[in-house]
């Protein structure tokens, strides 16, 4: 299954490792939530979407793993979402290792100050971001829609952090490191 090969491409590329406190932005109906908790052993990845009906597919799909405590779902809009919500999913004090985003076009569509600040707030200090693009495989040619480098360079820089991409196939992943 193409979602299969992409998401695990991501996770490789990203570093997932056991144990981390991961948050996915705009997680969908789930199938990359699912492929990330298999890596994430006693860790926990916590996804914030949108769309009540996506989420509502998302707890099906990974029924599991949510009564396990492994993946927890919470409503809302990255951005318009209080951080400390997103933070109460985790032990008091912690923070993110990981935090991505698989097709979200907000970081590259629009300058999102607030998105951007809750990613600050919510990030470990020695934490990872990534914004991954793509809806092939790593060995397919590159056709799904992507921002372009430039654009996506630009908006990174403005709300401080430089980009770090890594390309194969029809997939892209951005590796951001703050600026200041």
């Amino acid at each position: 299954m193409p979602d299969d090969a992409r998401f695990e491409w991501f996770a490789d590329v990203m570093g997932v490792r056991a144990g981390e406190r991961v948050l996915e932005i705009g997680p969908g109906n789930g199938a990359s939530l699912a492929r990330m908790a298999e890596r994430l052993g006693d860790g926990r990845i916590v996804g914030v979407e949108r769309s009540a009906t996506a989420l509502a597919r998302a707890g099906q799909r990974c029924a599991d793993e949510i009564a396990a405590g492994r993946i927890r779902l919470v409503e809302g809009e990255i951005g318009k979402i209080v951080p400390a919500r997103l933070l109460a999913e985790l032990d008091p004090g912690e923070q993110f290792d990981l935090i991505y985003a698989v097709n979200v076009n907000l970081f590259w569509t629009s300058p999102a100050p607030q998105a951007w600040a809750t990613l600050r707030t919510c990030l470990s200090p020695t934490g990872r971001l990534w914004l991954c693009y793509g809806y092939g495989t790593p060995t397919d040619t590159p056709t799904s829609p992507k921002p372009s480098p430039t654009r996506l360079t630009d908006r990174c820089a403005a709300a401080g952090f430089t980009c770090e991409p890594t390309t194969s196939g029809d997939l892209l992943a951005v590796h951001l490191t703050p600026t200041h």
